[in-house]
């Protein structure tokens, strides 16, 4: 792959990803504040803290994604767990769009684009996600 290639891929997921990155960060700085929430009995807590969980899960299999699209030579996350993590990514993406939604349509696209980035991520690795050896190192010292 060429650099000018990873260099767009790299921007893509940027862009893609700065906006929700920016609100998952705050949600993880007011974590421990989420978490006093749910033990003084505010219910409502819970799913702030599943919401922000699943969140940092869904970043991480998308920073794998990622590094599996650049570097489709290393090793990486094994496709079943990477489909965990990007399913509970795609989840959370899609509660909070939902949310946004009703709220505010202008924020809409900028909260819905890390699911298009996903998207086209898992479009480019899926014969890895599938399972099939197109991205394993083949030895020939047999």
């Amino acid at each position: 792959m060429s650099k000018f290639k990873r260099l767009l891929y790299i921007v893509e997921f940027m862009v893609g990803f700065g906006p929700s990155l920016l609100i998952l960060t705050v949600g993880v700085i007011f974590s421990p504040a989420i978490i006093a929430g749910v033990f003084t009995g505010h219910s409502e807590s819970l799913l702030f803290v599943f919401l922000v969980l699943g969140g940092l899960v869904g970043f991480w299999g998308a920073i794998s994604l990622l590094v599996l699209t650049l570097h489709p030579e290393q090793e990486n996350t094994p496709p079943n767990r990477l489909k965990v993590y990007v399913l509970t990514g795609v989840i959370v993406s899609t509660f909070i769009c939902c949310a946004v939604g009703i709220t505010n349509l202008y924020l809409l696209p900028f909260i819905c684009a890390p699911l298009f980035v996903t998207l086209h991520l898992v479009f480019i690795q899926r014969n890895y996600l599938r399972g099939s050896a197109a991205n394993k190192v083949v030895n020939s010292d047999k």
